[in-house]
């Protein structure tokens, strides 16, 4: 027995563990001091059983983590090698005041919330390295009582080591898809509303918000592949696809690229100013430019002022030029629409709806209740949200009676399964109506990002992995002035396959590049086999993802 490189709550360690804290030890002060004080992902755990088919990081169906020494060696080797002496300041991510200082993330290619020793992980960070940990999880299956009972251990810390609660509902895990008789979106709901109900007092006592407990919810991208035509006629531009056309306001207008003027905007602020377009319905998918031009005529010859308008921006990517209608979050909601012509890299042309279709109809709801959009609705009832859902299906209605059949089949298939699965769950767990009204613990996050496998949900619009498509996807990890540019620099320290330890420096601006983040890695091979494994055989006894049939 060792008493040397010990944690605050051991006497003595065992040989084994002395002799791999001393190797760790050494491993880390070969690292420059940036690797302690800018490390934003602490991983206890690779692999993710979810299987979702558009995980950004692409992670493997075999899931290894520390068991409860290796934990407390690495943190152990953390603790008696950083350069962090100052009073009060956490041993690592001390430097790190872009995103989030003092919080560690325990995932990234990794689902956090079945690691069954994460309750050790969230008090040994916080108390040997000063640090919080935010648990950001697809949820599990209900009927696995011991993650049950950790977390319900780690919510009895009273936020003591909690960075955050993020609760992620994606039509993409198995437990909703139901790829097999082994799950039904009965349970998925069920496991969503046990964990809910489980955090329940850590929300009531952090409140809510991305940094204290929240819901995102994200949907499938509305992508459709379709020409898209540009002509100019009578001096005005004109963009068509399927049956959509607009036509500028102006004559001669010069569009200049937009990029991402602030980042941590969430309404979306672009450098340039809008070319203004009238917006006009069709109820015919236009063929040719010739009649496109004709129809164009009539139009402009006639009274365009009855039609709307929309805000229109010139953006590029890699695949080159595309416009961006109506990106922004009004007071109004958002309409928006991506229209991505042919180019010599983008071999398809097409459009993708990004128009917020829950989110609007919470906000014309919360206007007849003089209420902004971002307003909390403390008093709101379950009749309240009901109507909100009412307005969703006569938006559905409406949407098929101008032709426009693509938008009211995702609201009835996409849209609104879901929230009437997220609505049921809060309910089953002891939630208020008015959580469903707070953007800051309901975050509608619109459609995916092309990130990882996602590529294919976009159906050729980029021919490039990790590509934005989108103005909120170049806000948020675009290489031009995104979230991820603005933080720079971050370090990974993680759980790696076959009992080793992996580190990657990682360039966060550089997400959206071909060669991605990873700018250096070293793979630490250790002897001591203290890493355990699930395979996807564990789910079929030990209940560990979410909407699993009880066998």
């Amino acid at each position: 027995m060792k008493e040397k490189f010990l944690l605050t709550d051991e006497v003595c360690i065992s040989e084994e563990d002395f002799k791999e804290r001393e190797y760790l030890i050494e491993k880390f002060k070969e690292m420059p001091e940036n690797f302690f004080s800018k490390l934003r992902h602490f991983q206890p755990q690779i692999g993710c059983l979810n299987a979702c088919k558009i995980c950004s990081k692409l992670a493997n169906a075999r899931v290894e983590f520390w068991s409860e020494s290796r934990i407390r060696n690495v943190i152990a080797a953390l603790k008696y090698t950083t350069p962090q002496k100052e009073y009060g300041k956490s041993l690592i991510t001390y430097d790190r005041y872009e995103h989030r200082n003092g919080v560690i993330f325990p995932y990234l290619d990794n689902d956090i919330g079945n690691y069954p020793y994460l309750e050790t992980f969230v008090k040994l960070a916080y108390v040997e390295l000063g640090v919080t940990t935010r648990i950001s999880t697809v949820s599990y299956s209900r009927y696995n009582s011991t993650l049950n009972e950790m977390h319900e251990r780690i919510n009895a810390l009273d936020g003591n080591g909690l960075g955050g609660v993020r609760l992620s509902f994606t039509p993409y895990e198995i437990g909703w898809e139901c790829l097999s008789d082994n799950f039904s979106r009965f349970d998925y709901i069920m496991d969503m509303a046990n964990i809910l109900k489980i955090y329940r007092p850590y929300y009531e006592n952090a409140g809510a918000g991305s940094r204290n407990m929240c819901v995102e919810i994200r949907y499938k991208p509305l992508v459709r592949i379709k020409d898209v035509n540009e002509t100019e006629v009578l001096g005005h531009k004109v963009i068509h696809t399927s049956n959509y056309l607009w036509i500028s306001k102006n004559k001669d207008v010069d569009m200049r690229e937009s990029k991402i003027k602030d980042p941590y905007e969430h309404s979306i602020l672009l450098t340039e100013d809008p070319e203004d377009f009238y917006t006009i319905d069709l109820y015919e998918d236009i063929q040719t430019i010739e009649r496109l031009k004709k129809i164009a005529h009539k139009f402009i010859i006639g009274d365009l002022s009855i039609y709307p308008i929309s805000k229109v921006y010139l953006m590029i990517n890699y695949d080159g030029y595309y416009y961006t209608i109506n990106p922004s979050i009004t007071e109004d909601g958002n309409y928006g629409i991506n229209i991505y012509p042919k180019t010599e890299t983008r071999k398809h042309s097409g459009y993708i709806i990004t128009e917020r279709f829950l989110v609007n109809s919470i906000i014309e709801y919360k206007k007849t209740k003089n209420l902004s959009s971002l307003e909390k609705f403390e008093n709101s009832t379950w009749e309240d949200v009901y109507e909100v859902i009412k307005i969703c299906k006569n938006k559905a209605q409406k949407y098929e009676k101008i032709g426009k059949t693509e938008k009211s089949d995702y609201i009835i298939n996409e849209i609104l399964p879901m929230i009437n699965a997220y609505i049921s769950a809060l309910q089953i767990a002891g939630y208020k109506a008015k959580e469903f009204f707070d953007p800051e613990f309901s975050i509608d996050t619109g459609i995916i990002c092309n990130l990882g496998r996602a590529i294919h949900e976009f159906q050729g619009l980029t021919s490039k992995e990790n590509e934005p498509l989108t103005p909120v996807h170049e806000r948020n990890y675009g290489m031009y002035n995104s979230k991820m540019s603005q933080e720079g620099i971050s370090w990974r320290l993680s759980c790696n396959y076959d009992n080793s330890i992996v580190i990657e420096k990682l360039n966060m601006f550089d997400t959206a590049s071909e060669e991605g983040q990873v700018a250096e890695r070293i793979n630490i091979k250790l002897e001591n086999k203290m890493d355990e494994i699930y395979t996807a055989t564990d789910l079929k006894t030990m209940y560990l993802v979410p909407g699993q049939r009880l066998k």
